[in-house]
């Protein structure tokens, strides 16, 4: 469950990467990877970002944690001593305190863990880059993080080989918490990993949610899994959120055209229900050469003259959510399991 405390709050962030070409490597273009979104993650909240591959998540995320500089906007994150920080503007030296505080789960289980360390040592790293007490308190907190994954204390001196790619996912988690963070960055957890291996995973993110009162920013492209860990979901198109709903009502009742194309690719168990896919013609735009009005309208089958011409707007609909789509109104777009 959620409260009303905001653990992060992104407002108005871009991240512009410069084309240079030529002899004298003059700017030539400008690829609007993240291009003004802004968004809100509550204490105990998971607020997923989701979207096709170059629609600018991964570097969302990347500008949170600060490995990559923002070119504008503020992403203010509330530390443990209840004070607003815009992590956007600290300089590299004043990032360290608040790595503490803020952790990532990286996508690949097999290339995030240093093969020459032993799970005792990956777990524990963090301890010892931010000076957490002498060996033996670390090694104790590495057991208690170990337990709290639901791994063998046994396994503490072995090396990242001798596991399969669900229990290299679990040690990576522990390392995330291995400094009680208040935010984790989840970048594709579980798409390396089998189907069943995905259930353990996400449940246990769950868990250790309820536990320690997490909140989670979660990057996915997998809706089915997207459904079941998040409380709301925010859609990515072209560097632009186009969708911010709680997780029920944009699966019962997408708003954008985008969202219901997403939605028809969801596998429904019951073959009465199923929506017909809808297969969206061409690439996702170039974000060097965004089109004009709305991204989305050389794509969108519902677009008229005024997608081609204007921005639409993130605003409010229906008081659920938040959605950018001039035609969001008029249109009754199919969710999961209904009826097109």
């Amino acid at each position: 469950m959620t409260n009303e405390r905001i653990v992060l709050s992104v407002e108005g962030l871009r991240k512009h990467f410069e084309i240079r070409k030529g002899i004298f490597r003059r700017v030539v273009g400008t690829v609007k990877a993240v291009d003004d979104i802004s968004f809100k993650i509550s204490h105990g909240e998971t607020l997923s970002l989701v979207g096709e591959s170059g629609c600018g998540k991964t570097t969302t995320s990347r500008c949170i944690l600060r490995a990559i500089r923002p070119t504008a906007g503020a992403i203010k994150f509330n530390t443990s001593d209840n004070h607003n920080v815009d992590v956007a503007g600290l300089k590299r030296s004043e990032l360290r305190p608040l790595r503490r505080q803020m952790q990532m789960i990286f996508q690949d289980p097999y290339s995030s863990l240093n093969p020459r360390m032993t799970i005792a040592e990956i777990i524990g790293e963090p301890l010892l880059v931010n000076g957490v007490g002498d060996l033996a308190a670390r090694r104790r907190r590495v057991a208690e993080l170990l337990d709290l994954v639901q791994l063998p204390q046994a396994y503490m001196n072995r090396f990242p080989h001798a596991f399969s790619g669900g229990q290299r996912q679990r040690i990576g988690i522990a390392r995330a918490l291995a400094l009680n963070p208040a935010l984790i960055v989840a970048d594709e957890p579980v798409s390396a990993l089998d189907v069943s291996v995905q259930a353990q995973i996400i449940n246990l993110l769950l868990e250790l949610q309820d536990r320690l009162g997490l909140s989670y920013l979660f990057v996915a492209h997998d809706l089915s899994v997207v459904k079941h860990v998040s409380h709301r979901v925010a859609v990515m198109y072209v560097g632009r959120i186009v969708e911010l709903m709680p997780t029920d009502a944009l699966f019962r009742t997408p708003r954008h055209p985008y969202t219901e194309a997403l939605l028809s690719a969801v596998p429904v168990p019951d073959p009465r229900k199923r929506a017909k896919r809808i297969v969206l013609a061409g690439e996702v735009a170039d974000p060097s050469r965004v089109p004009s009005g709305c991204a989305f309208h050389p794509r969108c089958r519902y677009a008229v003259e005024r997608c081609k011409q204007e921005i639409p707007e993130l605003r409010p609909v229906a008081g659920e959510g938040m959605v950018a789509c001039h035609r969001a109104n008029e249109l009754a777009l199919a969710g999961v399991g209904t009826d097109g």
